[in-house]
């Protein structure tokens, strides 16, 4: 029998349309409870990773870290299945936008680096571990309370977004970098509720969402497994696909997207990540939906090599068979 590839040796035969062992395989999801610290956190994911042996691990940071430092107030369940709420957000109008400052070695980045060493350490860098990193664009967003808080603040003042995004992305450019050097084998860039026509254009994406995300990804660039996530309906994968990532996700299960097959061929250098739509792990006979899933884009990446995963974060409700089911049918 032949010897089983490294995980790491894996994905980099999948980014290069090389024959694999078995399809690569990763998913993962929140835990509301025990992210809120830093030990809650890195047990979490280490439990993940050991539970299910995923080619990679995408590290699901608390809900919120993203924004916390800057004075967004939340208040936390304490119930797996409830994420935090947004009591108050940091930015009401322009001037605060100006007003925000670069984070350095503030409380809750510093936090999370520290998860990232640990996680690294816990599991070695066999496991390769990408860090969760919001578009700039989207952590102005959530920042003021939400995508449509951030549209009419462009409309309202575009010189303020433009200085907030760039306080924001100098911030994230440098904790990028830092988590590369923690031993992150790349950041999972996710564009969230910004990347999705749904919320704004093309041509406001390109201004005030683009040229920051890439400055982002400049500084993680000497990492070998940078994913790019495009979240939602509508969204902008296709403008989006030419950015510099090793590797593409995106909602693939959505009629309004590009399935697996179409992004094969927009995106021919990269390795895609998906094959599952997430409501197929929750439900009665979600095992058989997933197994299901897996055996059509099978079918529809034919000899291309591919990165088995869902088109989002897990719900938390989520079969842990169906878990089980797809982690099994990378094996066949």
């Amino acid at each position: 029998m032949a010897k089983a590839l490294a995980k790491r040796e894996r994905l980099k035969r999948t980014l290069d349309g090389r024959k694999v062992d078995r399809l690569p395989v990763a998913l993962w999801r929140h835990f509301f409870v025990e992210e809120v610290s830093r030990d809650g956190l890195v047990e979490a994911m280490v439990r993940w990773q050991k539970t299910c042996d995923w080619d990679f691990l995408k590290i699901n940071p608390r809900a919120c870290y993203h924004i916390q430092d800057w004075g967004s107030l939340y208040e936390f369940s304490g119930n797996e299945h409830i994420p935090p709420t947004l009591v108050r957000p940091a930015v009401r109008g322009p001037d605060d936008l100006r007003r925000l400052q670069p984070l350095a070695d503030s409380p809750v980045l510093t936090e999370h680096l520290g998860a990232v060493r640990d996680i690294v350490a816990a599991l070695g860098r066999g496991v390769p571990a990408l860090m969760t990193i919001f578009g700039p664009m989207s952590v102005a967003a959530e920042l003021a309370g939400g995508p449509q808080d951030l549209a009419r603040l462009i409309r309202e003042d575009a010189e303020a977004v433009h200085a907030g995004l760039r306080t924001i992305t100098d911030t994230f450019a440098r904790f990028a970098a830092r988590c590369v050097e923690a031993g992150a084998a790349g950041i999972f860039l996710a564009t969230t509720h910004c990347g999705t026509q749904t919320n704004f254009t093309v041509a406001e994406y390109e201004t005030f969402g683009r040229p920051y995300d890439l400055e982002v990804l400049r500084a993680a660039r000497d990492a070998p497994f940078n994913l790019l996530h495009v979240c939602k309906a509508r969204s902008m994968v296709r403008e989006l696909a030419d950015y510099p990532v090793a590797l593409l996700n995106w909602d693939m299960a959505d009629a309004t997207n590009p399935g697996l097959a179409d992004m094969a061929a927009l995106a021919p250098g990269k390795a895609l990540v998906g094959g599952i739509g997430g409501a197929r792990f929750t439900g009665t006979g979600a095992a058989a939906a997933v197994a299901d899933a897996v055996a059509d884009a099978r079918r529809a990446m034919g000899e291309r090599p591919f990165v088995l995963g869902s088109t989002c974060t897990l719900d938390t409700r989520s079969d842990p068979e169906a878990v089980r089911a797809a982690r099994e049918a990378a094996e066949t």
